[in-house]
């Protein structure tokens, strides 16, 4: 029997965004994942990748808010401390670092040698030292989401633009009675063919902004 093959559109790429909040001795996990057909346009990752960041960031804000004024109405009169910080590393420590080394991409050689960095044995680990860890590893897995966006965005911002944003900039011009090839060269001293693909996506918001004030004033 013939193995079964996935239509081509049905073929995806899903990122996924993921932090987790401390509480106590708990940990509250947030995650945002996006799913994109493998043709989408650069217009498309761009655009969702910078919007699952946003409610990715969005629900972390929520959270800690909420955490926050949780603190508030029941304050404590000590800090917030690890119980037997002493005490070996608890299995839900240990779970959940695995669970961050994965979100990583880590190995285990990967691991013990981060840990090695900040005097920690993996083997012998104490609550104390579990938490603080899993505050580091947090850390790391932070910046390698901003860096993720961050090359994300650079990846597609220097794409050429797509036919679809010249349509919609040619539409958009016409309807607000602007001299498309003047205000391109204007605004970025080149012609429409010339745009980048995040230079489109700038001007496309702009006038998209420009026809909303437009609509709203005749109304």
């Amino acid at each position: 029997m013939p193995a079964k093959t996935t239509p081509p559109s049905e073929r995806s790429v899903t990122r996924t965004y993921r932090t987790a909040i401390k509480l106590g001795d708990d940990f509250i996990t947030i995650e945002e994942t996006i799913t994109l057909p493998l043709d989408a346009s650069p217009e498309d990752v761009q655009r969702a990748v910078d919007l699952g960041w946003r409610i990715f960031q969005q629900q972390r804000e929520a959270v800690e808010q909420q955490i926050a004024q949780i603190r508030e109405h029941h304050p404590t009169s000590t800090p917030i401390t690890v119980r037997d910080p002493d005490a070996p590393a608890s299995e839900r420590q240990r779970n959940f670092i695995a669970s961050l080394q994965q979100t990583l991409g880590w190995s285990n050689e990967q691991l013990a040698a981060f840990a090695h960095q900040l005097g920690y044995d993996l083997v012998s680990l104490s609550k104390g030292q579990a938490s603080a860890f899993i505050d580091e590893l947090r850390r790391q897995q932070e910046e390698q989401q901003r860096l993720t966006v961050a090359e994300e965005r650079a990846r597609y911002a220097h794409q050429p633009i797509n036919d679809r944003q010249r349509n919609a900039i040619t539409n958009l011009a016409r309807e607000l009675a602007l001299d498309t090839n003047a205000e391109i060269q204007r605004r970025f001293n080149a012609s429409l063919d010339q745009l980048t693909n995040e230079q489109a996506a700038i001007l496309i918001n702009e006038w998209q902004a420009m026809q909303r004030a437009s609509r709203d004033t005749r109304r």
